[in-house]
């Protein structure tokens, strides 16, 4: 039976978080949302994953439109989260689980590609 508890970080601005998954759990992450800020405005907050040295873009926040953003991502690995908005922090949750196992003992996370999939 796996276990499946709450996960969720605060990435201040300018501050990168690299996130560890602990040992034989993954991190599901489900959502991104802006935290609060004392300046109005419209403006956009890229959301920036470095996974395996490659930086990517997750998404984009609006401050009036989009302040928040859903996500489906699976790591077993350690990954990187930031974004650029100075007013404010941006708070990323989702859950931990344990990384189930087939008869044979080998997770089918292992089996199958590590990562988000990265076309070029």
């Amino acid at each position: 039976m796996s276990s499946m508890e709450f996960w969720g970080v605060e990435v201040k601005a300018g501050e990168p978080l690299k996130v560890e998954p602990k040992d034989f759990y993954m991190i599901h992450l489900s959502q991104a949302a802006l935290g609060e800020s004392s300046k109005k405005g419209n403006e956009s907050v890229p959301l920036f994953l470095k996974f395996d040295e490659k930086k990517l873009v997750l998404g984009t926040l609006s401050t009036e439109n989009i302040p928040q953003l859903s996500f489906d991502l699976v790591f077993e690995r350690e990954f990187e989260l930031s974004h650029n908005w100075k007013n404010g922090s941006v708070f990323f949750c989702g859950y931990q689980a344990a990384i189930p196992e087939n008869d044979s003992g080998e997770s089918w996370l292992r089996k199958a590609r590590r990562g988000p999939v990265i076309l070029q």
